[in-house]
């Protein structure tokens, strides 16, 4: 079993979450984090063996291109720097997405790949790869 929260419901939706774990007796056993990304998940396992997967998001943010966004204020930026996401525009060229609210953000996969977009998102991922690393060898 899986469970998501709601992003528009946010702490009502994670609330209600943890009542299931609880009523269900479930422990977490497991958590897993992908460097750079928000995306976190929590692994609960019920008395009965069945286990729970519970996604969460962690406030990751672009160090550059999210800076000055106006979404980024602790309300309206609900995912932060989720991945990044290929789209086939209306044209038929490749586009390289990393906002799912900014779809000007997108850039050309050509662009992308030898851009500072690019570079951004690959130092995102190492700095918080060496963060993570770190506070697991603890």
């Amino acid at each position: 079993m899986r469970l998501l929260n709601s992003l528009e419901h946010g702490q009502e939706s994670i609330k209600a979450i943890e009542a299931i774990l609880e009523d269900l007796d479930a422990v977490p056993v497991a958590r897993h984090l992908i460097a750079g990304v928000s995306a976190a998940r929590t692994v609960y396992q019920m008395p009965n063996g069945r286990k729970i997967i519970v996604k969460q998001l962690r406030p990751t943010r672009l160090p550059t291109t999210c800076v000055g966004c106006s979404y980024n204020n602790g309300v309206d930026c609900h995912e932060g720097f989720y991945g990044v996401r290929l789209y086939l525009d209306t044209t038929g060229v490749f586009q390289v997405g990393v906002c799912i609210q900014r779809m000007d953000l997108c850039v050309p996969l050509e662009e992308f790949v030898t851009g500072d977009l690019c570079r951004e998102v690959l130092a995102l991922r190492a700095d918080e790869y060496r963060q993570l690393s770190a506070q697991h060898a603890r």
